[in-house]
């Protein structure tokens, strides 16, 4: 360092610095988040498209062990025996814009009665108007339902049709054929 002061060196580091503001001076335009797949959230408010529109009936599997979820064509049933139930994708944005599709039960036709379902489908009902979150009450054996005290303003739906939201979002979980992975893994097919 003989002949480069401190000074200047605290001066070029100093400038690397990012100002306070820095986010502010980026330029662009924000693209709207990709929709995901997943439940209403414990933590964040969330609004759920009453329009029929975005309702979309379907068979559907939940595999717990691998974490995935599949949208099925109705002639693959046969090949997914109990592993397969109807369900109504709905469309939701939570309080930070994030759209999501979610899974709603439909009414069990046994009869029987499902408070964890019952429950959903009633915060599901209120969150077309109100926004809602909703937090699992293992002692009750159901979910407790909260509604925002405040106005959070009117969501921002994606400009997507329900179709294109759903090829989006399942991809490669759309089980249309019986040489689908998951159909193979479970007849243990290789």
């Amino acid at each position: 360092m003989s002949n480069i002061s401190k000074a200047t060196i605290s001066s070029q580091i100093s400038s690397l610095r990012l100002p306070d503001n820095y986010s502010a001076n980026v330029g662009g335009i924000k693209l709207p988040p990709k929709p995901v797949f997943g439940k209403l959230s414990k933590h964040r408010f969330s609004r759920v498209h009453p329009g029929k529109d975005f309702q979309f009936p379907c068979l559907a599997v939940e595999d717990k062990d691998g974490g995935e979820s599949y949208v099925v064509a109705p002639h693959i049933q046969p090949h997914l025996g109990k592993n397969v139930v109807q369900k109504i994708v709905r469309l939701s944005v939570d309080s930070t814009g994030l759209p999501k599709l979610i899974f709603q039960p439909m009414t069990d036709q046994s009869g029987r009665q499902n408070h964890w379902h019952t429950t959903l489908n009633r915060a599901i009902s209120l969150a077309e108007e109100n926004w809602v979150r909703v937090e699992a009450n293992m002692d009750a054996g159901q979910y407790s339902i909260v509604i925002s005290q405040d106005d959070l303003g009117e969501p921002q739906w994606p400009e997507q049709t329900m179709d294109e939201l759903i090829q989006e979002v399942f991809g490669n979980n759309i089980i249309a054929s019986e040489d689908h992975p998951y159909i193979r893994q479970i007849q243990g097919r290789i």
